[in-house]
């Protein structure tokens, strides 16, 4: 599956979600590190960007386990890193979800959506 930036639904974070991630897979081969910590930039049903201090190598195949909240829903994802990019003296990587969770993202958005739109006072 390729990072599809240009994908229908992807919403960018005005306030970037706090996120968890570790390294699961590097190539073929299980591993198991600590967790890292990173914010969700953008979101989208088929994959997200996530930005961290962490530097991920991007040379080899890198499959990464990742939790965050969204409208008090707990999302987790199994992901591929597709790309890196130094940025704001971080890492931003694209990253795209291992299994469908279109589901369980849009649900997540549109209940963030409901949330953000009774803050916005009206005028």
């Amino acid at each position: 599956m390729r990072y599809r930036r240009n994908e229908t639904l992807r919403y960018t974070f005005e306030e970037p979600l706090s996120a968890g991630f570790k390294l699961i897979k590097v190539d073929k081969k299980s591993v198991n590190s600590s967790m890292g910590s990173g914010s969700v930039i953008d979101i989208s049903p088929g994959g997200m960007r996530l930005a961290s201090d962490v530097h991920i190598p991007t040379s080899k195949t890198v499959h990464l386990f990742v939790a965050t909240s969204l409208a008090g829903h707990d999302l987790s994802f199994t992901a591929e890193v597709i790309w890196m990019k130094p940025a704001h003296g971080q890492y931003h990587y694209g990253l795209d979800f291992i299994g469908d969770h279109q589901e369980e993202v849009i649900q997540a958005l549109k209940k963030h959506n409901q949330i953000k739109d009774k803050k916005t006072p009206e005028g």
